[in-house]
């Protein structure tokens, strides 16, 4: 986990973005009939829902994980995520259209003219039928979870195993604990440095006593790359099973474990209050695959899984517009609770 993950703004200088999203949020820029847009705001991006459709359009930011700010970084992106959401979610991503100054100097989606950006063109899919949604209301619906957790457990029986060597592999989980406990004990976010302490501890103990168990994860083809972000909120019941917002910015982090990712997933429907769903998704991936996942194993990994979203969650009280809002600090650390319940069953 890299030190310094805070997003840096660079100012487009010939079509500032501000004039980009302005021109998108217009119903009448569209090549297709709109008659409302919908703009979501993100740290990396803005998206546009318009009737059936959705445009993201990338920011010209960096960070130590990516770097955005040429028009050449945006478009390999944008392929990139189009590539790796098609695996998972092939009829909603359509592809990458251009934004140009057209022959009159106007912004326009598509068409001919000096390229100025790239947007992602997707499906739009209505919230309502996304996972998160149905565990806040309580009513998951059984098959359909069932339906999605078979199309996810035939992707991964279908992913071509990554060659990792065992030592770099293991090196790279250590990594991951030992940033993250650098970033947790630093004063800003008031956590329990003792607690914090304990549970990297716990996690690198059973890292080393255990290194047999990782190993073989790697003999027997079980590290792919994965969707990277599985979250209840990433994942839409219907009308068919699809797996979007995969994580598209960096291989590397997408190169997981299986048992990690559905460990993920687990843990943030357990954060939800829903102790089933995750467990359904494990099952069915347990009997379609043979994959008998060793229950320490999935203690470990929802433990790093939840250390990790403390920092992530907490790191919003650095940003002026987030912090002094409580919400973060409460949030934060539940999940650090949630890592100390999973580090303490790795205790003999």
């Amino acid at each position: 986990m890299p030190k310094n993950n805070h997003i840096e703004s660079v100012v487009e200088h010939k079509v500032p973005l501000t004039e980009k999203v302005s021109f998108l949020m217009q119903p009448q820029s569209y090549p297709h009939p709109v008659t409302k847009v919908e703009a979501k705001e993100t740290h990396m991006s803005w998206v546009f829902l318009v009737n059936g459709f959705a445009y993201k359009l990338k920011k010209p930011v960096t960070n130590s994980l990516f770097d955005f700010r040429t028009l050449e970084a945006r478009l390999k992106n944008g392929i990139e995520e189009v590539r790796v959401n098609k695996r998972l979610a092939d009829d909603i991503y359509l592809g990458i259209v251009p934004l140009v100054i057209n022959e009159v100097g106007k912004l326009q989606i598509e068409g001919k003219g000096k390229i100025v950006d790239w947007l992602v063109k997707m499906k739009r899919i209505s919230e309502k039928n996304f996972l998160h949604l149905a565990i806040k209301s309580q009513k998951p619906d059984k098959a359909l979870v069932e339906e999605a957790a078979k199309v996810l457990t035939e992707f991964y029986k279908n992913a071509s195993p990554v060659k990792i060597e065992p030592v770099l592999h293991r090196k790279k989980l250590k990594e991951d604990i030992t940033s993250t406990h650098a970033e947790l004990i630093k004063e800003i976010y008031h956590f329990s440095v003792a607690l914090v302490e304990q549970i990297s501890s716990t996690l690198l103990h059973f890292l080393d006593n255990h290194f047999l168990l990782f190993d073989k994860r790697i003999e027997d083809g079980k590290i792919i790359e994965a969707h990277g972000d599985l979250k209840p909120e990433h994942i839409c019941l219907s009308p068919q099973s699809a797996f979007i917002d995969a994580l598209e910015f960096n291989t590397e982090l997408r190169i997981m474990d299986i048992a990690e990712e559905l460990s993920f997933l687990d843990m943030e429907c357990e954060m939800m209050g829903d102790l089933v769903t995750g467990q359904i998704f494990f099952n069915h991936y347990r009997k379609l695959s043979a994959d008998d996942i060793p229950e320490s194993l999935i203690f470990f990994y929802k433990s790093k899984k939840a250390f990790l979203r403390t920092y992530l969650v907490a790191r919003h009280i650095t940003e002026p517009s987030y912090k002094d809002d409580p919400k973060w600090m409460i949030r934060a650390n539940a999940y650090l609770q949630l890592a100390k319940k999973y580090a303490y069953k790795l205790i003999p």
